[in-house]
Parts: C-alpha cells; structure tokens; sequence
C-alpha cells in the first residue's frame, strides 16, 4: 500500500525511509532507529535533523541533541 498526499490538484506519493544515528548523549555503542514517510531521502532526515548535517553525517536534532546520521534506507512497499 502506497501513502498518498493529496492537495488542491494534485497527489503526491510518499515513500518510507528509515534512519539509523548515533545519539552522543547515550551509551557509544546506541543506535538509533526511525521510520518517516517523505518524498525522498533528504526531506526524511529534515524530520529528525532540521539542519543540513555535514559529510560525516553530523548533525542537530529540533532539541539540541548531537546525533550521526549512520544510514538512510528505503523500506519497499507491497502493492
């Protein structure tokens, strides 16, 4: 099942991603993990880290956690 936006004229598809960071303010070996629904990749990571991490993946979260960004995948969705 695909997920849908649909606005004024137009519908827009939605996939699903899921993210995997480190979190600094927890124990080293911690991942974290997420699952969103966004239009690609780089709108997915905006949801957690509204800044533009850097090259290495770090970045700030909407509360002021330091995090990595370790992985972004797309989960396939059945029809």
């Amino acid at each position: 099942m695909e997920r849908f936006r649909l606005y004024a004229t137009q519908i827009i598809k939605m996939n699903k991603y899921e993210i995997i960071y480190k979190h600094f303010d927890m124990h080293p070996d911690y991942r974290g993990y997420q699952v969103r629904w966004a239009n690609d990749k780089a709108q997915a990571i905006k949801y957690i880290c509204p800044t533009k991490p850097t090259k290495e993946g770090y970045g700030t979260t909407k509360k002021g956690a330091r995090i990595q960004i370790l992985e972004v995948n797309e989960i396939p969705i059945k029809e």
